[in-house]
Formats: structure tokens, C-alpha cells, sequence
């Protein structure tokens, strides 16, 4: 078989922001519709080994324009940033005195199952329920990862509106939660209170993406470059509503195995407040 020497050209670049010139770190970058993505470091830089000059790249970050482009051996990508346009709230006063919790996993027990590997997001949804009016505003929300690397590995959490017929639809932070856990099982909390998040009447999803960084990879005698961490599944099977996200795509929960190997619940307890 011919091999050309394009089919192993190495492709790089930088992503700034069009109007601060300021590199923009952990943006993913895809092959268009393909599970073929990577992400940009600290500095902004980002490099595949498995894309080829001449294939349409992707990229969709929070907070700036979609942006498609070719592939070069080296890219100079701007984004322009865009505001985002998050739904008109009513202004209530948040007292945060009465706590409910929606919880999917025990925290004395541990989770013996993980989302392992994998350069995609995965995203829990939740159903608005008349129940939830007298706690509105979504005040904690925690999940379990874990890691068999020794250094800190990065990753991201952010929450998305659903539409009407229950699928990812619009953000509703206006920025990332950029977290970051060491080795072992780990329960990270994420604090929302100081963003007085109203639950939206359509739904949401809260979303967890693995980052593609040397960093966050692990090799071993079975296998090479997998992602940490893994994201810890819902033990006892329940109504399937994780999807699975990847170069602009969402996968419904029927197809999540195909990809997975699993199609259980990742495991989030969430605390609304009044």
C-alpha cells in the first residue's frame, strides 16, 4: 500500500482571541465530524498526529464564534468573541434557606464503575419537576472522578439549557468551571451560589469534558494515551439520560453505548436552594 507522506503530516497551531491577541487555553479543537479532536495547553498551542493538511477543523468554545478552517502544518487561529446570549431571568431574591437534594450517587459508598478514555463530553439531563419550584436555583453540584496519573489532571464543567423536545440546546454560564483533581477517587463540589442559577423550566444538562493534554494521558502495558479522569457512573441502572457529545454532535442516550461500552448514568448530586 501507498502511504503518502501527507498521511503523517503534523499539524499544529495557536488560538488567540481576535481582539486581546491573548492565547486561549483548553479549547477543543476537532476533525469535523469525527471522534479525531485535541486541545490547546496554557499557552494556547495545540497539536495532532492524526489530521491531515486539508481537513476541515472545528472549533466551538464558550464565550466566541464557531469557527471552521483547513488544515495546515502550521494555523493561526483568532477567535472573535461574541456575547452570549443567556434567557431573561426574573430577579428573585435568593435566600438560600431551604436545601433539596437530587441526588444520584451515596457519598459513604464508593463508585466501582467509570467512563474511562475517550476525547468527548458527556452530559447529564435533567427534567424540571413541579417539585422543584419551592428550590429554584441550583446551588451545589458534585461529581466523582478518578485518576491513575500522579501529576494534576485538568477538565471542564458547564451547564446547558435544553430545548423543548429535551435536547442540548443553549449555555447557561457564561464561562467554564475549569477543575482539576490529583490521583485516586475524588469527589469534586462545585460551589454555583454566587451565580443565582434559576432552574430552567425546559431542562438542563450538566456537561463533563475530558481535555485532550500530554498531561492528562496515561499509558500502560494495555493500552496508550488514555484520558484521565474517568467519570464515575450511576451504580443502580435508572432512566437513561447521559449523552455524548463530540465536534459539535450530541448522541442520544439509546447510542451512547456504541461509543461507550456503557450506557449508564454519570453520577452528579445536585443541591437546589431556595
Amino acid at each position: 500500500m501507498l502511504v503518502t507522506a501527507q498521511s503523517f503530516s503534523q499539524i499544529s497551531g495557536n488560538v488567540t482571541d481576535n481582539k486581546t491577541g491573548l492565547p486561549i487555553e483548553f479549547v477543543n479543537v476537532w476533525v469535523k465530524n469525527t471522534l479525531i479532536g485535541t486541545t490547546t495547553n496554557d499557552k494556547g498551542s495545540f497539536n495532532f498526529e492524526r489530521a491531515k493538511i486539508g481537513d476541515t477543523l472545528l472549533i466551538s468554545y464558550l464565550g466566541y464564534e464557531e469557527l471552521e478552517f483547513l488544515a495546515k502544518t502550521e494555523n493561526v487561529v483568532e477567535l472573535i468573541p461574541t456575547s452570549i446570549e443567556l434567557d431573561e431571568v426574573m430577579i428573585i431574591p435568593m435566600r438560600n434557606e431551604q436545601i433539596k437534594s437530587i441526588n444520584s450517587y451515596k457519598k459513604h459508598r464508593k463508585i466501582n464503575e467509570f467512563y474511562y478514555n475517550g476525547h468527548y463530553s458527556l452530559a447529564r439531563y435533567y427534567e424540571y419537576k413541579k417539585e422543584y419550584d419551592q428550590n429554584p436555583f441550583i446551588k451545589e453540584l458534585s461529581l466523582v472522578v478518578s485518576s491513575a496519573l500522579k501529576n494534576k489532571v485538568k477538565f471542564k464543567v458547564h451547564l446547558i439549557k435544553a430545548d423543548k423536545d429535551g435536547q442540548p440546546s443553549n449555555q447557561i454560564l457564561s464561562e467554564y468551571y475549569i477543575l482539576e483533581t490529583g490521583k485516586g477517587e475524588t469527589e469534586i463540589i462545585i460551589d454555583l451560589t454566587k451565580e443565582k442559577l434559576m432552574l430552567p423550566k425546559e431542562g438542563f444538562f450538566v456537561v463533563v469534558d475530558r481535555l485532550n493534554l500530554k498531561e492528562n494521558k496515561l499509558s500502560n502495558k494495555l493500552a496508550s494515551d488514555i484520558l484521565q479522569p474517568a467519570i464515575g457512573m450511576e451504580k443502580e441502572d435508572s432512566e437513561k439520560n447521559t449523552w455524548l457529545g463530540y465536534s459539535g454532535k450530541w448522541i442520544a442516550p439509546n447510542d451512547l453505548k456504541k461509543f461507550t461500552g456503557s450506557d449508564k448514568n454519570i453520577a452528579i448530586n445536585i443541591k437546589l436552594t431556595d
